[in-house]
């Protein structure tokens, strides 16, 4: 029988990514159909494994079950570690913007700007709690890269920056790796893997 474990998320794409590189190790990740009625955990940590602790600890105590939270997203080196924590709110003002207006931004504010200076990292923190909100596993993983001068072909909805990231090993962006690229080079496949072992020899 595969393993099931809860994802303290509501975004789409999130959950379908996380959900393929789990599946690879007999884990199957599941939607809460009552989170949509939850009220969301606050996200006041200031950094992403802050943020993921609260989320897992936080639907945790809600469903009284085991949760998997993450937290991540890009730190552009040029601008002084942006999004961030931030993710969508970098806009003036702190105005949450679509996924084309955050590509446009950033754009923007790295014209310019030469190439070896254009480093950025995408980071993703994990963490699982137990139903009484205890963190029994945490990691922090991520993908180094550089930010385009212009932007890719492909657009992930939800997933905008990833159209700007460039893999300088493979020239291309993030959004246009194929499957067998995206399991090579992610950096969530090998927490998937981790986390999933974890799992299986827990005996909480």
């Amino acid at each position: 029988m595969r393993e099931r474990l809860i994802i303290g998320s509501l975004n789409p794409a999130k959950i379908g990514e996380w959900a393929d590189f789990f599946r690879e190790f007999g884990l199957d990740i599941i939607q809460e159909p009552s989170l949509e009625n939850l009220p969301k955990p606050e996200e006041t940590g200031l950094t992403f494994i802050e943020n993921a602790h609260l989320k897992a600890a936080g639907y945790a105590k809600l469903l009284h079950k085991y949760v998997f939270a993450d937290d991540g997203g890009y730190e552009i080196d040029a601008l002084d570690g942006l999004p961030g924590i931030k993710s969508r709110r970098i806009l003036p003002g702190d105005r949450e913007g679509t996924d084309q207006e955050l590509i446009d931004y950033v754009l923007e504010r790295m014209r310019g700007i030469p190439y070896g200076k254009r480093t950025v990292k995408l980071t993703s923190a994990v963490a699982l709690s137990d139903p009484h909100g205890k963190i029994i596993f945490e990691e922090i993983c991520s993908s180094p890269g550089v930010i385009a001068e212009e932007q890719g072909p492909i657009l992930i909805p939800g997933y905008p920056f990833r159209s700007i990231h460039i893999l300088p090993e493979l020239g291309k962006t993030y959004a246009e790796l194929t499957e067998e690229e995206h399991k090579r080079y992610s950096h969530k496949r090998p927490v998937a893997k981790r986390l999933a072992k974890f799992l299986l020899e827990y005996k909480g």
